[in-house]
């Protein structure tokens, strides 16, 4: 598993506190029944709510859950590695700087993927023109069955998508991202990309369309 090494600048020595004249707050009741499991056993909510106390075991707790994730998703929407790595770092270093303010009736997933989202955006479009990395760079399992010229095939499937995706318009190429490879649903991606499910579905369905027939060579 990659590791995502966050640095956090500023933590020791400046962790989240209440003001010093204000009263204190009341225990919830998840955080009153959190408090009696270790915090690797915790919810999102509760590990969330022990980062709003200044626990830095609480966020790079978070970290360690959604590194994957993140970094699949810049790879998926850049197409570089490294490109992916920058987007996870500061994906990360915005959710620390604001997870005081974090609404926990929200879902966190789908803000920290509206974060990833906005910086992979961003990084496409001062990227545009220059070739994206191919999805060759990926590892490949060898189960030690497959043949040369299957692999071989394989890869070049691999590549040729990566090739289109870099070809769709960002909105479209960040709906399919995050349906096809993502594997979300088209609720979860209107909540990400901040409009209706409606057109979270149309939206979709003419990405498909362009990628098909940019794929056909129309």
């Amino acid at each position: 598993m990659t590791t995502l090494a966050v640095t956090l600048p500023g933590l020791e020595r400046a962790p989240w506190r209440p003001d010093v004249g204000a009263p204190a707050r009341a225990r919830t009741a998840t955080e009153a029944r959190a408090e009696t499991r270790p915090m690797a056993d915790r919810t999102d909510l509760e590990v969330i709510l022990e980062c709003q106390k200044g626990r830095e075991e609480a966020f790079h707790l978070l970290v360690e859950r959604y590194q994957r994730r993140v970094l699949s998703l810049g790879y998926q929407m850049s197409g570089n590695f490294e490109s992916a790595r920058d987007i996870a770092q500061e994906a990360f270093l915005r959710v620390f700087k604001a997870i005081d303010r974090f609404d926990t009736t929200k879902n966190f997933y789908t803000w920290i993927y509206q974060i990833v989202m906005n910086l992979s955006i961003d990084h496409l479009r001062k990227e545009r023109g220059r070739k994206a990395q191919g999805l060759d760079d990926a590892p490949e399992p060898v189960d030690g069955k497959d043949e040369p010229d299957e692999l071989a095939s394989r890869g070049e499937t691999r590549v040729r998508v990566r090739q289109v995706l870099d070809r769709l318009p960002a909105k479209y190429r960040t709906v399919l991202t995050l349906r096809d490879l993502q594997g979300m649903a088209c609720e979860e991606i209107a909540q990400v990309i901040g409009t209706n499910s409606a057109t979270a579905r149309w939206r979709l369905h003419r990405a498909r369309q362009l990628f098909k027939e940019i794929w056909e060579g129309k």
